[in-house]
């Protein structure tokens, strides 16, 4: 057939067959060097090395944003999107950016492992003196013995949650970074069947 290639051996690969070659190393670069640029943002930020730009700033708007970008792929896995940001959680002093990859890192989680017919809910409020956002799930959960690394560098905990639905262990680990930065704290409840809640406070203006 036209575009047939002589891989050398007496094997022929047909054009087809060659572009799904091509598809499938292109996505595995593209996936290698998503892991490089995440392993030396975190190495940045967890030395320090990598300064927050920091100015009052709407969370609520923050929140709509996340919400507004997932809202496409929550649609295609037929899972409810749902936020609620109380009237008091506003202003924060945050590097924008960098909290908005934090909730990009726990809404894509959620949404991966919630089934259709599902739900993943963002929320703020504010509390002791805090703001603090939760993204809860309505998921699989998390196995009681994995839940205190889910934080950790490349831990994937359980079949369930490994490479094969996504990612390569880092989004939890960088989320983890990018708020401590921020002088707040990060902490996660689940069990299995049971839904998961990612919790992380930021200091307010």
């Amino acid at each position: 057939a036209t575009g047939d290639v002589d891989t050398g051996d007496g094997c022929r690969i047909d054009a087809d067959r060659r572009e799904q070659f091509l598809e499938l190393m292109s996505g595995e670069a593209d996936r290698l060097e998503r892991l490089v640029e995440e392993q030396l943002q975190l190495a940045r930020l967890d030395s320090g090395g990598l300064p927050l730009e920091r100015a009052p700033a709407s969370l609520r708007q923050v929140i709509s944003d996340a919400l507004e970008s997932f809202s496409a792929l929550a649609d295609q896995r037929q899972v409810r999107l749902a936020g609620h940001v109380a009237p008091d959680a506003d202003a924060v002093f945050i590097d924008s950016a960098r909290i908005a990859r934090v909730l990009a890192n726990l809404v894509a989680n959620a949404l991966r492992h919630t089934p259709a017919g599902g739900e993943v809910t963002v929320s703020a409020g504010r509390s002791a003196g805090e703001v603090r956002v939760e993204v809860r799930d309505t998921g699989e959960g998390i196995a009681a013995a994995d839940l205190p690394r889910v934080f950790e560098q490349f831990y994937r905990g359980e079949k369930s949650r490994s490479r094969a639905t996504g990612g390569a262990g880092l989004g939890l680990a960088i989320a983890r970074a990018v708020v401590a930065a921020h002088g707040g704290r990060i902490g996660a409840e689940s069990a299995p069947g049971q839904g998961t809640r990612v919790f992380f406070s930021l200091p307010q203006a």
